[in-house]
Order: structure tokens, then sequence, then C-alpha cells
């Protein structure tokens, strides 16, 4: 194949001109991209503004860069032809600067990111004045080619490969940065992450960690030191408003709280049968039998259950380490904390750095090698059980979380199934059983609360991260995290509230609910769950006509009949209660404006 195109253009110049049109393009989203500056603001920590130097200009010289060099070039080597590659060039470019501008508008009125949720709710004159916009930069595009046309033309100038290398170094710099900040738990840094369009940072706080780079006891330390010491970042506005708490409307004196988190148990697998501790427990308690987790993962099922806000939140609590109202209100009325969790408070879940961002790290307990062969979930028990019974003769209230992961179908067991099984039904059985060992320890549980209890009574929480689906779809869904079906949504949640006769509430309930029920009926709040939540108390009965619902890089709104899925890169599907697309289904305008409103009323 011939290296010159029939106009005497070669193929080389012209993946020379798609090179530095897309330089070019590079400093004009930079220019463009200085508005998220004016949002968030030059930082003052030094460390932060070398990082913000090299990630903020390399983030958007790739945006620009990339697309220019890898699709220009395909067109360049496919049809070398000049008057076809200047205009995709020009006609990339505007539709890049146009986007980005757009997203600039967007962020700075939301504090998010465009997306085709916020596109479908555009205005007519929205449309207007971006076609206008659009045009305008086709216009400069074209002078702009025309003179980098020239350049490669007149000059053979080497120094593009040069300027490519120092945006990849940049990028790489800010990556470096980035990483050590995470695993550090550098806000100053991490604070920033939010602030670009499609940017990914890297972390490897747990391989820094196995590798012994870091030592996560004396990082801790140090975070808990500089969180003391830091200042508002300014970038949240939570609570709306000061949280007004009395002390003579809170209920007295104030119980013992313990919250009980079993992964993944579905409010329909407790029975007498499998899980007969967790079945009288339910019988004795408050049972919300159609409650669903703001999440189908375990990190944002625990962070809607204590913020009570809806998972597009969670990047910017964890990167600015800001526990929730809850746990401040827990923490200023002196209670004694003490968490255990099988698995862990850092990934996947990650609360080390949310629920309990203030919490000292010697009240994060996890089970070490002095337990020997026996499972995580029984050693957490086991701890639980010393540490309450170590503080029998203490007058101080406790908040105690235990956090259970069964590990539902272990390896090896499939063996023990008869051979005619399907997997599916092994799957279930592994469930089931897992659930039933749980159930176990649920017993110890409240038998050491039972023993342990003096004058002061204890409010125990029995609830679950998320659902748990057995393909109740038919397309193939197995376990959860991937998608927002009710089997995957719905949880458990049972509370045995001192004073409160148990019964049985079928109306629609969230984990947003729970923040708002503690902090007025246990504590005296008497601010609207509004000035800090998404959700309502429990007690009002009030059903939810939709919630957001998140997993770890996507997002669902719910409602009773439907659905939207938010996925990353800004495309949305509309789905039935089916889980499958329907002509049908009309995007309720007035809903869409309400979340995203929700998703950006906490944000300054």
């Amino acid at each position: 194949m011939s290296q010159t195109a029939r106009d005497g253009v070669t193929r080389g110049l012209l993946l020379r001109w798609s090179a530095w049109f897309g330089l070019a393009n590079a400093v004009l989203f930079s220019l463009i991209g200085i508005r998220y500056l004016f949002i968030y603001g030059w930082p003052a920590d030094l460390l932060a503004a070398v990082y913000v130097a090299l990630a903020f200009p390399a983030q958007f010289a790739l945006l620009a860069y990339l697309p220019m060099v890898v699709l220009g070039g395909m067109v360049a080597v496919i049809r070398p032809k000049k008057g076809l590659l200047i205009p995709f060039g020009v006609l990339l470019g505007s539709l890049g600067l146009s986007l980005m501008l757009l997203d600039t508008n967007v962020f700075e009125q939301y504090r998010f990111h465009l997306s085709a949720l916020s596109v479908a709710l555009f205005d007519t004159s929205t449309w207007v004045l971006t076609g206008v916009v659009f045009l305008a930069f086709m216009g400069f595009q074209a002078l702009l080619a025309g003179s980098v046309w020239n350049f490669v033309t007149v000059r053979n100038s080497r120094k593009g490969g040069w300027a490519a290398a120092v945006i990849v170094m940049m990028w790489c710099g800010g990556q470096g940065i980035h990483i050590w900040a995470d695993a550090m738990a550098y806000t100053p840094v991490t604070g920033f992450t939010r602030f670009m369009p499609l940017y990914f940072p890297l972390k490897a706080k747990r391989r820094l960690a196995k590798m012994g780079w870091v030592d996560p006891d004396e990082i801790e330390k140090q975070r808990l030191l500089r969180r003391a010491d830091a200042p508002d970042s300014g970038q949240l506005r939570y609570p709306l408003q000061a949280m007004q708490c009395s002390a003579a409307e809170a209920v007295k004196p104030v119980p013992n709280i313990a919250i009980v988190f079993i992964d993944a148990m579905r409010p329909d697998r407790i029975s007498d049968e499998t899980t007969p501790v967790l079945a009288r427990f339910a019988a004795e308690s408050q049972q919300f039998t159609n409650h669903y987790s703001g999440g189908n993962s375990s990190r944002m099922g625990f962070f809607s259950f204590f913020y009570g806000l809806p998972s597009t939140y969670w990047q910017s609590f964890y990167d600015l380490q800001r526990p929730p109202v809850l746990m401040n209100q827990i923490e200023s009325l002196g209670y004694e904390v003490a968490a255990f969790s099988a698995v862990g408070f850092g990934s996947p879940a990650q609360i080390d750095r949310t629920v309990f961002a203030s919490t000292p790290a010697e009240a994060l307990r996890e089970p070490g090698e002095e337990f020997g062969g026996l499972n995580h979930n029984s050693a957490i028990t086991t701890m639980w059980e010393q540490w309450l019974a170590g503080r029998k003769a203490s007058s101080q209230p406790w908040f105690g979380l235990l956090y259970y992961d069964p590990g539902y179908y272990p390896a090896g067991q499939a063996d023990t199934f008869p051979a005619d099984w399907s997997e599916l039904r092994k799957f279930e059985a592994g469930y089931l059983a897992r659930l039933g060992e749980a159930d176990a320890d649920m017993g110890r549980v409240l038998a050491a609360i039972d023993a342990a209890e003096g004058d002061r009574e204890t409010l125990v929480i029995v609830a679950s991260d998320h659902g748990y689906e057995f393909d109740e779809l038919g397309l193939g869904y197995r376990g959860h995290a991937s998608n927002y079906s009710q089997w995957q949504l719905r949880s458990t949640l049972l509370m045995r509230w001192p004073g409160r006769a148990p019964e049985i509430f079928n109306y629609r309930s969230a984990h947003q609910d729970v923040p708002a029920t503690l902090l007025q009926d246990v504590f005296g709040c008497s601010n609207p769950a509004q000035d800090y939540s998404s959700g309502h108390n429990l007690f009002a009965r009030k059903s939810w006509d939709w919630i957001i619902a998140g997993s770890y890089t996507s997002y669902a709104i719910v409602q009773p009949e439907q659905l939207v899925v938010s996925y990353p890169g800004g495309f949305i599907e509309m789905l039935g209660t089916d889980y499958r697309p329907n002509d049908s289904l009309q995007l309720d305008p007035e809903v869409m404006q309400d979340a995203m409103s929700e998703m950006r009323r906490f944000f300054r």
C-alpha cells in the first residue's frame, strides 16, 4: 500500500497534524477547565497544589489529545486524505469543546458532571445556546486546523513527541501523588478528585500495606491527627443547618445501641427452620418488611444506612473523611464506641474513612492471628463477648457494631450436595447454610447483651447491607452488585426498641430513613430530616416514591414501577420491574429533576 495519498499528502504528515492539532486542543480544553478551579479554589497545601498543577492540565490534555490521536490516526491510516481528516478533526474538536463547556455549566449548577440524565432535562433554550456555541467552535477550529496544517508542512518539528511525553509524565506524577495520598488518607489531595470530568485516579492502599511500604496503624494515627486540625474544605454543606439536639427531648437515659450487619441477608430467608434466633428476634421487634438498601453493594449499603444520603455523595465524603451526623451525635454524647468486623473496615465497604472517620483506631477491631483456625465471624462474636463482659460495671452508654460476612458459597462445599442438584440450587443451599451459622452467632450476641444489660436498656438493630439474587429475573444474575432489581436492593431491617411493642410495617422504607429515626427518637434532634438526610423517620410510615441506589460505579433512580440506571460515561437505561426495557416506560421530568436536586443539595 502506498504511503502517499492521491493529493500528495503522506500518512506521516497527516499523523503529525493529528498529534499537533490534539495538543492545540489540549490547551483549549485546559483553558475551559479553569472554571473547575474557580469552583474548587487553589489549594493552600503545597503537595495539593503540586498535585493540581500536574493532574489538572494532564487530565484535560488527555481528554483532548487521545481522541484526536487515536481516532484521527485511524482516519489517517485508513483513508489518508487531507480533505477527510481535517473536517473530521474540526468536528471532533468542536464537539469536545462544546461538551466540556456544557459540563462546566452543569457542574457549576449541580456539582456533578454531565450525564445523559441531565441532558434529558435540558430545555429548548439550552439546546439552542449549545448549538450556537458548537457553530462558533466549528469556525474557530477550522482556523486552528489551517494554522496547524501550515505549521506541520512548513516546519519538520520533532518536539511533538516531547510534548506528548511531558503530558504522560504529568499524568503519572499526579497519579503517583494520589496513590500516596489515598494510602495516607491525605485529604488535601484526595478532595480534588470529583472536580475533573472522567477522572479515575489510581488507588493501591491495600497493596502498599501488603508490600510493607506503609504502616496502616501509623497511617491511622496520622489521619486522625490531621483530621482534628483540618479546616472545613468548603466542598460540603452537611448538615444544612446546625444540629439542634436537646437532652430534654432525648430518651432518658439514652439507650445503648447495638447494630448487627449480616452481609446480604434477605428478609424473606429468615425462618424458624433456617434462622430460629433471627426469627424469634423478628417476632419481638419492629419489622420493616418492604425495606430497601441505598445500594446493591456493601459500600453503598453502609453509606445510605449511616448517612441517609444518595450514593453519589460517597466519593466526596470518603475523600474528605467526613463522618455522618449520626456518629457525630453518638460521640458528642460520650458513648463508648466499639466496632467489630469479620472482613475489616477498609475495602470494599471502606467505612474506616466514612462512617468511622472520626473514631479512634483502637475502637475498630478485626480478628487477628490469636484466633487461629476460628472463622472470622465466630472470632468477632468472641471479641464482642469479651469486650461487653469487660465493661459490666461501666455506667457509660455504648454503641456497638458487628459486621458479619457469612461467605455464602465457600470453596469445596459443592461436593457435599447431591449430584443431581443444579448449580443454582447448590448456590442457594450454600447461602442458607452460611446464614444459619450467622444466626448462631446472633444468638451469642443477644445473650451477651442480655447478660451485660443493667439499668440502661439496649436498642438492637439487625440489618443487611443489601439484598442477594438467585436469578429471580431469569437473566442469569446471582449474588449482588450487578443490578438494581428488588432482589438485590430489598434488605433486612429489624429493631428491638425499648418501650415499643412489636409491630410489622409494610410500607416502602429505606436505609436512608434510619439516621432521621435515631436522631429524632433517641437523641431528641429537632431538625427536619431534610437538614441531613434524604429519608424520613421510619415511624412516620411514609412510603418513598423514589430512592437513589448505588453501586461501585453506577447508580439508579428507583421508582415502584420502573427504574432509570445511570452508567459511567453518562449513559442511561430505563427498565421495568422485570429489569427489561419497555417502550411504554416514560421518563418523569419532575422525578428526575427532584433526584438531581437531591444529588447536589449537600454540596456548596
